[in-house]
């Protein structure tokens, strides 16, 4: 099935695009997915995504345009069709 995959920042910069579509095996999970396209943009993009197999605290995971910490956690099941963002954390002040 293909799920699509939005990024944003310095994760749009090592993907060289916006936009992705990702196939990923029936039952694949939020977190599967993300895994998925940090290998497809190698170690550069592994460091910055992943901290020991999990999605790094700094970037906010939404499923559908919706922040998986309030639906249920980056072990969701996706869908065909589903979109999956990364968004980095706005800091400043």
């Amino acid at each position: 099935m293909l799920v699509r995959f939005k990024s944003f920042g310095p994760i749009r910069r090592l993907l060289d695009k916006q936009l992705i579509e990702v196939e990923v095996p029936e039952g694949a999970t939020v977190l599967q997915v993300v895994q998925i396209v940090a290998d497809l943009g190698g170690s550069a993009l592994q460091d910055l995504i992943l901290r020991n197999g999990n999605i790094d605290g700094n970037l906010i995971v939404m499923l559908n345009k919706k922040d998986v910490s309030t639906i249920g956690g980056v072990e969701l099941s996706v869908s065909d069709g589903d979109e999956i963002a990364l968004l980095p954390h706005v800091q400043g002040g």
